[in-house]
């Protein structure tokens, strides 16, 4: 009995630890209202076509907080140079905005989408 509790706890831990690891691509998933980073991605190139500089602004400023709550959940499952790089972007974004570059505006937004849909692959 001592033999298969010996035995059972580390593969228990290890596979807990392997299914958090593995979760990245479930985990990045908007699971409450306001969490769906790619649509805000898409809301603000929509915005920056329009050449809305207000509301690229404002529909930024969300993306930011959708981002913030999915990286807790993420951690663990994602390297982090993936987490850094988008957080890289959404700041480079911010001064794009504000300097109302077009064409830098999108080309961001392109990198932030694809660094996005590879986060946890």
């Amino acid at each position: 009995m001592k033999k298969i509790i010996a035995y059972s706890i580390p593969i228990v831990i290890l596979g807990f630890f392997v299914l958090i690891m593995t979760t990245g691509q479930i985990l990045k998933k908007p699971m409450r209202e306001g969490e769906d980073v790619a649509n805000y991605i898409s809301i603000i190139v929509e915005d920056v076509k329009e050449e809305n500089w207000n509301r690229a602004e404002e529909d930024r400023q969300k993306l930011v907080t959708a981002w913030g709550k999915i990286v807790p959940r993420i951690q663990f499952s994602v390297e982090r140079d993936e987490i850094y790089n988008i957080n890289i972007n959404l700041a480079r974004l911010r001064g794009i905005i504000m300097g109302k570059d077009q064409a830098g505006a999108l080309a961001e937004l392109g990198e932030i989408y694809e660094n996005w849909r590879e986060l946890g692959k």
